[in-house]
């Protein structure tokens, strides 16, 4: 029931997903062409070199919390924005934004290690935590886009629309930190591991 429910939403705003994908990965490549271009290169090495170097004195409960607090804090501002009704094109622009700081993340983790090194790190630190995130943010800010084009017409019941809005953005704070305590306590156990190549 479940599946069919996802599926027929899905082929509904298939065109929107898209837009939003494709948006989200041209955030993603500014992100690495600003880097190859970026004169703080230097700072951001060692800024890498020192994460890495001071990793074992991390505490994975003040990794997860920063984790779970900086995400939410992002799908909070598309609820914010979904609320406001009128300020619909700047969820692209999150998306965008949220696309092109990875980019800027992983291109950084490339030059500071290389390209072996640098994917295994990248994977690590930014590819695992993040694989169910993106997928959050991308149905909500979708959902958020909807929510926005649906208020604008007459007639609506406003209370439950917002109702609905806010039911969804709670399952979706839900999964997100759920799935980012996991998938941090993985990444945290895999990096500890690789620790000795960098």
């Amino acid at each position: 029931m479940l599946k069919i429910i996802i599926e027929k939403h899905i082929n509904n705003y298939r065109k929107s997903y898209i837009l939003l994908s494709i948006i989200f990965v041209f955030g993603i490549a500014l992100g690495v062409l600003i880097i190859n271009k970026s004169c703080e290169i230097d700072y951001i090495q060692k800024y890498f070199f020192c994460y890495i170097k001071n990793f074992e004195y991390w505490n994975i409960t003040d990794i997860i919390f920063k984790e779970v607090l900086n995400k939410s804090k992002f799908i909070l501002f598309l609820m914010i924005l979904a609320c406001t009704v009128i300020l619909e094109k700047i969820i692209y622009i999150g998306v965008f934004y949220k696309g092109f700081s990875i980019g800027y993340s992983i291109s950084a983790i490339l030059r500071t290690y290389g390209i072996r090194k640098g994917i295994l790190f990248a994977i690590t630190t930014l590819g695992i935590p993040n694989v169910i995130f993106i997928l959050c943010i991308l149905f909500f800010a979708n959902y958020c886009i909807i929510f926005c084009k649906f208020m604008k017409n007459n007639g609506v019941d406003i209370k439950r629309c917002y109702f609905k809005l806010f039911l969804v953005f709670l399952i979706i704070m839900i999964i997100s930190a759920i799935s980012n305590g996991f998938l941090s306590i993985f990444s945290y156990k895999i990096l500890k591991k690789i620790q000795i190549f960098y």
